[in-house]
């Protein structure tokens, strides 16, 4: 649930043309949420680390195409609206 809540933050943040460093900080802020609600894991000897390694490349993956996707609907729409092609 929160790949997808940071996916839709992170696609709007692009539409509203915010540096690229924004969803980096998505990422980050969606894998503290995880870690604190994984603390059960990272507390024993199992692959918890290795999980949110793991999760925080994947939410990275994602909050960056969602970005550059929003991103480009928001310039051709700015494009539109001055008559460029």
């Amino acid at each position: 649930m929160l790949l997808w809540i940071g996916a839709a933050v992170s696609g709007f943040l692009g539409y509203r043309l915010y540096d690229w460093w924004v969803p980096a900080a998505v990422a980050g802020v969606v894998v503290a949420v995880q870690a604190i609600a994984f603390r059960s894991l990272l507390s024993g000897p199992s692959g918890g680390l290795e999980l949110l390694v793991f999760s925080l490349l994947i939410n990275l993956l994602m909050f960056y195409a969602t970005f550059g996707i929003g991103r480009t609907i928001r310039q051709r729409l700015n494009q539109r609206r001055k008559g460029a092609p």
